[in-house]
């Protein structure tokens, strides 16, 4: 795994209340068959693979063997809440959240404040 997506995991799982776990590289099967493999996940539960419905937050890293230009809108068709795309050079965070069955870019900064799935601090400067 990416170290940003290093520096994600450890903040995600530090700061995750009881009843959230973070898997790390599993599936998301969304209907007609497509398969999504973010670098990170947050859920309720440990799965060997997801159902959209069934994560709360998708983190991606670029550069990857996927492509993912069309994820926050495969996301966004199939209900996933939240979705972060990672760059990392320079280090930001693209946040994006789900309103009206679309994602929108709420944010974007290497020290991203989050409010969900809970609320976390994620500095990729240091």
């Amino acid at each position: 795994m990416h170290p940003v997506a290093e520096v994600i995991a450890a903040a995600l799982e530090a700061q995750a209340p009881g009843g959230f776990v973070v898997p790390r590289r599993k599936p998301i099967h969304v209907p007609g068959g497509l398969v999504r493999t973010p670098d990170l996940l947050v859920a309720r539960t440990l799965r060997r693979s997801y159902a959209p419905d069934e994560v709360l937050l998708a983190v991606e890293v670029e550069p990857t063997a996927d492509d993912r230009t069309s994820s926050p809108a495969v996301y966004g068709e199939h209900g996933v809440p939240h979705v972060w795309r990672v760059t990392p050079e320079p280090p930001t965070i693209r946040v994006f959240a789900l309103r009206d069955g679309v994602h929108q870019q709420v944010a974007a900064s290497a020290h991203v404040l989050a409010h969900a799935p809970f609320r976390l601090r994620v500095d990729l400067t240091r």
